[in-house]
């Protein structure tokens, strides 16, 4: 009789253990894809300004000392590392400077934005062997490397394969941050952009760390 009165007082147990994790992690949670943003957008246009973003991006992340924001050019997991560890001048936030909600939050702001008016770029078929070319004229390869896989004594990021897309790419380029000098239309054209972006998604992506035997001894 005592063990059964155990076993139902167990059961009961299990039940209200059951019912507060369904009611903490729902179903859906699980499903929810790698790159939406379950931010709160109207709290990310606070979190914005309250942490200084617009003074480079501007108020809307559109752009201003730093390259623009709006919309976001990288998956939400790429832009929070890349607010974890940033390239050029920009200083890195930390997770107690900045929490990845403050940063989901951010993230839904700078997906509601209004988007940059479109280019001509994504009509533009590029040339792979020829952005290869410019890539080594215009000098790209004494910073980024040959290969496009970035340098720390030149502080210049990984960019073969590039993360970001071909117009946001195209808008770095004519407006850099950090030690990079900006190229106009005059010097890169939008086919020599084409090209070299090409160039740079006929790279192979960099190596996993667990693919790497010396990190793994």
């Amino acid at each position: 009789m005592q063990r059964n009165q155990y076993v139902g007082v167990g059961l009961k147990s299990a039940a209200l253990l059951f019912c507060f994790l369904g009611a903490h992690f729902p179903a859906h949670a699980q499903s929810r894809p790698q790159n939406a943003s379950a931010g709160n957008a109207q709290k990310g246009k606070d979190a914005f300004a309250t942490h200084m973003c617009a003074t480079c991006h501007g108020p809307e992340g559109q752009g201003a000392v730093g390259p623009a924001l709006a919309p976001p050019p990288r998956a939400l997991p790429d832009f929070t590392r890349y607010v974890r560890q940033p390239a050029g001048k920009m200083p890195p936030f930390t997770p107690q400077a900045v929490s990845d909600t403050d940063l989901a939050d951010i993230y839904a702001f700078l997906q509601s934005a209004n988007p940059a008016p479109p280019s001509n770029l994504s009509s533009l078929t590029g040339n792979a062997q020829n952005g290869g070319r410019i890539y080594v004229a215009d000098g790209c390869y004494q910073c980024h490397g040959r290969v496009g896989q970035g340098s720390q004594s030149t502080a210049a990021p990984r960019i073969g394969p590039p993360a970001l897309t071909i117009d946001a790419f195209a808008r770095y380029i004519h407006a850099p941050t950090g030690n990079m000098p900006p190229y106009t239309n005059k010097v890169v054209s939008d086919q020599d952009v084409a090209d070299i972006y090409a160039f740079l998604k006929s790279l192979p992506p960099a190596p996993a760390a667990k693919d790497i035997p010396l990190l793994n001894q």
